[in-house]
């Protein structure tokens, strides 16, 4: 009678974990929703040899897929950092690990990737309405991966490090958030929603000869428009803006505005009120007015009456809050 192998069980992956290299080894910044990309490839490359009917064919430099993760608002301070520095156009380049752990915290695969940059950052949608939790799209993109099979099976220490973890991952909704633009808006000034934007960081691929690997550089940031709706009754401040800003051709630096996104607890006193320390904040430097309109309205019908702002932005920097995971 032949003999059968064991095959090893197949698992679930329960959660997924992001590792930053602080030079002192790779330490978890935090608690993923997903992961996509990643992969180990490289283009087919094509030789004819001389008089030869067969064309020869071998692989080229090896390639690797820009990673995408989805983050909660309170990863750790050294993650917010690593964007930060993108933002400033001081990009810096970071090691660190993606790991997959099943249901009893053991580790089940083990990504080490190496020279990462920053190449998107995607905020979601802000919306008074909203009432499950949202989180921000991350793209990096990598010089190496290697697979890592060498801690599989044995406990991951990122539960412990932050005791309910993934509990604090859902501290934030995307309906508790504030708006302000200094000089502009007032305290008692709401905003129904900003849509989703994203920041893109230019990088550049160097191939350098004797190399497998590609050498990657960091090139221009661009700063996307803003799309923003508050209340009809809020608009005098943004018209009279347009109206010198565009209408009137004043639109030299000066006369630019800067602004502030906060991104609240879930456990603030409501949208719109700054109580505390928030969980992120995004400050718009070089703030400009390209259009006011109103949103559409239909009669007969009961909502309130809003107004669309569309905004461009120079720069902008961003700032963890204290509520995050770890230090």
């Amino acid at each position: 009678m032949a003999t059968t192998s064991k095959l090893s069980r197949p698992y679930i992956s329960s959660r997924f974990v992001l590792e930053l290299d602080d030079g002192g080894g790779s330490q978890s910044v935090g608690t993923l929703q997903s992961i996509e990309g990643g992969s180990f490839k490289s283009d087919v490359v094509d030789e004819k040899v001389g008089s030869q009917a067969i064309v020869m064919k071998y692989s080229g430099r090896p390639k690797f897929d820009e990673v995408t993760v989805q983050v909660g608002m309170v990863m750790a301070p050294r993650f917010w950092k690593w964007i930060s520095k993108s933002f400033s156009y001081e990009a810096e380049r970071r090691n660190g690990s993606l790991v997959a752990l099943d249901f009893d915290n053991r580790e089940r695969w083990r990504r080490n990737f190496f020279g990462a940059l920053i190449k998107e950052v995607a905020f979601p949608t802000l919306d008074g309405s909203a009432k499950e939790p949202a989180y921000m799209t991350v793209k990096f993109v990598v010089e190496n991966i290697e697979d890592d099979s060498g801690r599989k099976g044995t406990k991951h220490t990122a539960e412990q490090e932050s005791k309910g973890e993934w509990d604090k991952q859902r501290l934030w909704l995307p309906s508790m958030f504030t708006f302000k633009v200094d000089g502009l808006t007032g305290k008692e000034q709401e905003t129904v929603k900003i849509d989703s934007f994203t920041v893109k960081q230019e990088v550049i691929d160097v191939p350098v000869g004797g190399k497998l690997l590609t050498t990657k550089e960091p090139g221009r940031v661009d700063f996307p428009n803003l799309a923003v709706t508050i209340l009809q009754r809020d608009a005098d401040p943004w018209m009279k803006w347009w109206d010198d800003f565009v209408r009137s051709g004043n639109h030299e630096q000066s006369k630019q505005k800067t602004g502030h996104i906060s991104y609240l607890k879930r456990t603030a006193t409501g949208p719109g009120i700054l109580t505390g320390e928030p969980l992120l904040e995004l400050d718009l430097f070089g703030l400009g007015i390209l259009g006011v309109s109103p949103v559409k309205h239909e009669s007969k019908q009961v909502q309130l009456q809003k107004v669309k702002l569309d905004l461009y932005v120079e720069s902008m920097a961003l700032r963890g809050g204290q509520g995050t995971v770890s230090s």
